[in-house]
């Protein structure tokens, strides 16, 4: 079928081009709202500023395809292949986008607000600025993905894989990162606050200037990360967490528990330790130069080699 007829027959009612060859066609500012495209081949279609709006498109084929300025507000994208589509400036609001394939693809200033992504491929997508509040994306893979400044406020993203993801200054407040992989992300200066981090692994991943007041961080892996200069006031962290090697220099840490927590070989210089409780904890040489420790509860527990320099002790005095 010709995309003349297509738009004729569109203009006489019909609304199901199922399972149609529309590729490296070009249907650009046109109004096809819910329109049944599913199953439809438009792999390298020109569409652009095309109102999509409540169509279903479900594992319909736009890979490569050009959807720039486009309207699919509550679009069914259900099992869609997006791979290397540009969707900058697309609108996206309530649609529904499970299982879909969004690696490679382009989603500068897409609005995703209240998307459901779950089980998603965005592998190395760049999302890059894009309000993702509140959105589904649980089990979903943004490993290398460019979330830099993105806005995943109250997001769901238990179980997503964001290995080697770009989350610098990303908006994580709130968000469920329930046995999330973070594993060798980038979170330099993100706001994590109040975030649900259970289970999450954060190994080798760079919390640098984060915000984790108020997070919950329980049976966690954050073996050999970069958390200098965060806030950890208030958080939540249970007596498994595994703080190995970590860096936390300069960071305030006052007033969380760390029961039994492993910091073996952890870098605590300037750190602020007041009234946080490190009963049982191992700290077999860590270096604490230059940390405040008043009122802290070291009570059981393992400072084997500690090098306390200059460091503030529960008492108040000071260690030469």
């Amino acid at each position: 079928m010709d995309i003349e007829q297509l738009i004729w027959q569109y203009g006489q009612g019909e609304r199901d081009f199922s399972r149609l060859d529309l590729q490296h066609t070009e249907i650009i500012h046109t109004d096809l709202s819910e329109t049944n495209f599913s199953r439809t081949s438009l792999e390298g279609t020109n569409l652009s500023g095309t109102n999509l709006c409540h169509s279903n498109l479900n594992h319909a084929d736009l890979s490569y395809a050009c959807l720039l300025g486009a309207k699919l507000i509550c679009a069914d994208l259900t099992g869609a292949d997006l791979s290397y589509t540009d969707l900058s400036w697309v609108d996206l609001s309530s649609s529904i986008l499970i299982a879909v394939d969004l690696s490679h693809a382009t989603l500068k200033q897409t609005r995703l607000i209240n998307v459901n992504l779950q089980g998603a491929n965005l592998y190395q997508a760049n999302l890059s600025g894009v309000d993702l509040s509140g959105a589904n994306l649980n089990r979903a893979d943004l490993s290398e993905a460019n979330l830099s400044g993105v806005d995943l406020s109250g997001a769901n993203l238990s179980r997503a894989d964001l290995t080697g993801a770009d989350l610098r200054g990303a908006n994580l407040d709130h968000a469920n990162l329930y046995k999330a992989d973070l594993s060798q992300s980038q979170l330099r200066n993100g706001d994590l606050q109040g975030a649900f981090l259970q289970g999450a692994n954060l190994s080798r991943a760079n919390l640098k200037g984060a915000n984790l007041a108020g997070t919950v961080m329980r049976d966690m892996d954050i073996n050999l990360i970069n958390l200098s200069e965060i806030n950890l006031r208030t958080a939540t962290l249970s007596n498994r967490i595994n703080m190995n090697s970590v860096c936390l220099k300069g960071s305030i840490l006052q007033g969380i528990i760390l029961n039994n927590a492993n910091l073996d070989y952890a870098l605590l210089h300037r750190t602020l330790l007041v009234s946080t409780n490190l009963q049982g904890a191992n700290l077999v040489d860590a270096s604490l130069r230059g940390a405040d420790l008043r009122n802290a509860n070291f009570r059981n527990s393992h400072i084997n080699g500690v090098n306390l320099a200059e460091t503030i002790m529960p008492d108040g005095s000071v260690h030469p």
